[in-house]
């Protein structure tokens, strides 16, 4: 039972029970016993009722268990999530979780021989180049055919073709190759081949801009308007505007006489905003290791985050993890029949019960240093002007494993910052019934689960099959959870539930100690410096979505999700009215112009 039913019960300490009238002489006393002699045997029946049907729930809600541990306050209940403290220590050791649960060392600024500070000409060419790569129309669907069999790929090749005669230079000197068709992938050969490679990603492909929509748009959104801070369109946010950086910053070099003694990558996926993801990066991931071997790159960038006030002080949070991913189907199949003779609880009502279980029942609330979020708090709690008191105590008096106090106080601020407190649940797609007189025989729902670093697969499933099973059973349905088991042979009264294409496991941390962090953090602040002029905190930061850079964690353990633009500075990805600053994408580009330098100079451990 859901603690909210629970919650509607009588307290024990209840004073609805009457108590026992002092006698006042025998007659009336008399009169009295008659009255409430029965009302405690039923109020003392009434009690072992509630004891027996809701002992074990209502021992764990007034018991001093820890709830953060028992997401319903219930610690007795089956339908509880199995909290394991000792499953995350023997996943990461118990001192490499203490160092999770440390700021980093901030090493010294590094500075780029060439520093590019844009002249006017410059800045006009740079802008109206971005406008450009937002124009071409590079929407990718979920259910794309084969790049060359759906003609809605048509406008990638426009953008291939856009690319190469706006970057004739880069064209010229790298090996350029397209994967899987639209995959797009450009190497620039270093005279060091011992020397491994630096790869830097991004996508082309955008998210679909509806034509329903148009209207709602401040500016069409294909039409790169400029209206002097922003260029307005899809893609002008995610994430066209750091691929033209990309490609620019190349550009500036080699015509400036850079020659590479590190080789140079950038690798540019097709389908990265599809469900799926499998036909850009996943082709060009495994193509790459192939040639390098694995953990053959030094280090691979890719979008994510930038530079933040964090808490009263200049920060850039770079994505140094990323949670889990999965989506399932369920499934509830019933006799149907006609509306006239309804069950008590139609397909509907019984996936309704579903999707109550799996809302009323979240994965707990909590904070491990498995999430990098938490290096963050302790990089804030030791640079950031502004920290509040109270997370700065539940950080020295909580740990080493878990700080479920700061979990639950971080998680009443925001749906963000909750949304990085434990795996999320939403069911965002549910379909069922043909006609209002007939009653539905399938009802299906997709369910998307982000899950959290100290989760995993099969602690997910594991929970959600618990409470299917539970509804199934209540409504005398068969079950099959993730056992591959076809619909078709649990008859025609069941409740199924199957993953939805392929599952992420929480991404593995990068680093934030050793050469390569020292190379990375210091080039953050050699290239963008604080509004004082002082050196920014750069701190690991953790990330709720998933990005292409999913498909390179054979190639190497140096896994940052950066842009290096100003939080704040774009707005409106994935939905209307989506643009992003011209300044943000100047200080994109100076950032992408000073990593490839630095990373070429680089003689630390590869």
């Amino acid at each position: 039972m859901s603690e909210k039913t629970i919650t509607s019960q009588p307290h024990f300490e209840s004073t609805s029970l009457p108590s026992p009238v002092q006698a006042q002489g025998r007659g009336k006393a008399s009169r009295s016993a008659s009255t409430w002699r029965p009302r405690i045997l039923l109020g003392t029946i009434f009690l072992l009722a509630t004891v027996v049907n809701f002992g074990p729930a209502l021992s764990g809600r007034f018991s001093n268990s820890n709830s953060e541990h028992s997401p319903f306050g219930n610690a007795g209940s089956k339908q509880g999530f199995q909290e394991d403290e000792n499953w995350v220590v023997e996943k990461y050791g118990l001192e490499e979780l203490k160092k999770y649960a440390t700021c980093p060392e901030q090493p010294k600024a590094i500075y780029p021989n060439l520093t590019w500070e844009l002249n006017d000409e410059e800045r006009k060419k740079s802008v109206e180049l971005y406008a450009q790569a937002v124009r071409i129309p590079t929407e990718s669907f979920d259910d794309n055919g084969e790049p060359k069999a759906d003609p809605r790929w048509a406008p990638f090749y426009d953008f291939q073709t856009w690319l190469k005669d706006s970057f004739p230079l880069a064209h010229e000197k790298a090996k350029v190759e397209y994967i899987n068709t639209l995959g797009i992938l450009a190497t620039f050969e270093g005279s060091d081949p011992s020397l491994k490679p630096l790869l830097l990603m991004s996508h082309y492909d955008v998210v679909p801009a509806p034509s329903d929509t148009f209207d709602r748009w401040t500016h069409p959104p294909f039409s790169g308007y400029n209206d002097g801070k922003y260029i307005w369109g899809r893609g002008a946010s995610d994430d066209k505007t750091l691929l033209v950086a990309q490609w620019e910053a190349i550009t500036h070099l080699l015509e400036s006489g850079f020659q590479p003694r590190r080789t140079l990558i950038l690798s540019h996926g097709f389908d990265e905003e599809e469900v799926f993801a499998r036909r850009g990066q996943g082709h060009i991931a495994p193509f790459l290791e192939e040639r390098y071997g694995k953990d053959g790159l030094l280090m691979v960038i890719d979008e994510g985050g930038g530079t933040d006030n964090f808490y009263g002080t200049p920060f850039a949070l770079p994505g140094m993890g990323e949670k889990g991913y999965m989506d399932i189907v369920i499934s509830v199949g019933t006799a149907g029949g006609h509306s006239s003779v309804p069950p008590v609880h139609s397909g509907i009502g019984i996936m309704s019960q579903l999707v109550t279980a799996l809302e009323n029942n979240p994965f707990p609330t909590k904070l491990t240093p498995a999430s990098p979020y938490l290096t963050a708090l302790q990089c804030a709690a030791s640079h950031a002007a502004s920290f509040p008191r109270k997370y700065s105590r539940f950080l020295k008096t909580e740990g080493p494993t878990s700080y479920p106090h700061l979990a639950k106080s971080l998680s009443s601020t925001s749906l963000a910052r909750k949304a990085l407190l434990g795996t999320t649940t939403a069911v965002d797609v549910v379909n069922g019934g043909v006609k209002v007189n007939a009653l539905p025989e399938l009802v299906t729902a997709k369910v998307n689960f982000r899950i959290d670093f100290s989760e995993s697969i099969a602690s997910t499933q594991h929970h959600i099959a618990k409470l299917a099973e539970k509804v199934a059973e209540d409504n005398g349905l068969l079950f099959s959870g993730f056992e591959g088991r076809e619909k078709e042979e649990l008859g025609g009264r069941y409740v199924h539930v199957e993953l939805l294409g392929e599952a992420l496991e929480p991404a593995p941390r990068t680093p934030a100690e050793g050469g390569v962090w020292d190379l990375f953090a210091g080039t953050v602040k050699g290239a963008i410096p604080g509004p004082d002029g002082k050196d920014i905190i750069v701190s690991p930061y953790a990330s709720t979505g998933n990005t292409d850079c999913k498909m390179y964690y054979n190639l190497t353990k140096n896994v940052y999700r950066f842009m290096g633009s100003q939080a704040g500075s774009g707005g409106g990805a994935h939905t209307v009215d989506e643009k992003a600053s011209i300044e943000g994408h100047y200080q994109i580009l100076r950032w992408v112009h000073a990593i490839i330098q630095t990373a070429d100079a680089y003689t630390g451990e590869e």
